[in-house]
């Protein structure tokens, strides 16, 4: 997120405090305004005012109001860390040592992120909410296949596996940030999806 590529621990310096405590501000006062008045009736001034920052400083923390009910899901981190894991590790491998080194980020962050959760939940019908969460998690398939196509030393345009883990990654995250259910451990996706695939044939002399 707000961190160099690779980094996996909460921010240590004093500016990188200082912006979490900014986001987590402008995070809990949209969150309280979302619950009590609902999406569509909370304005980014509104949020703004409440948290007592300019517009300036939100839209330096999130793109848009709807990214506030995504935040950490889509794991930079997780995308960072699967970038800068070690070479020697195959591709699932690797991206279950990215979800691994990951974690703590989503431990300290685990009641905002259950605020997170309910809020999108019961806002998913929204259109605009919606449609930022798909347009996500076409986004986090793209950064997949790159990353993925770069560890491998292939060309995606040739070389169909990075596209495949993209969609194995996508059909993950939208089961979590959509369906709002737990997508389970990286290992079991990647055995349903060998099993789709045909035994390959015996040779015969």
């Amino acid at each position: 997120m707000d961190g160099p590529a690779g980094e996996t621990k909460a921010p240590t310096g004093l500016r990188e405090r200082k912006k979490a405590r900014t986001r987590q501000v402008i995070s809990t006062v949209a969150f309280d305004l979302f619950e009590d008045q609902g999406f569509e009736q909370t304005t980014v001034d509104m949020i703004c005012r409440r948290a007592d920052v300019a517009h300036r400083t939100f839209f330096r923390y999130f793109p848009t109001k709807e990214s506030l009910l995504f935040g950490w899901d889509f794991g930079d981190l997780i995308l960072n860390a699967f970038a800068a894991a070690p070479a020697d590790l195959d591709l699932i491998p690797a991206l279950e040592h990215a979800m691994t080194v990951s974690q703590g980020n989503f431990e300290d962050h685990a009641e905002q992120t259950a605020r997170r959760h309910a809020l999108r939940r019961r806002f998913l019908g929204v259109r605009s909410v919606h449609d930022h969460g798909v347009a996500l998690i076409d986004t986090v398939a793209h950064r997949i296949v790159t990353i993925a196509a770069t560890r491998l030393g292939v060309d995606p345009a040739v070389d169909l596996r990075p596209h495949a883990l993209g969609a194995l990654v996508a059909a993950m995250t939208r089961r979590r940030v959509i369906d709002g259910i737990d997508p389970g451990p990286m290992h079991e996706w990647a055995d349903a999806f060998r099993a789709l695939l045909p035994t390959p044939a015996t040779p015969t002399d």
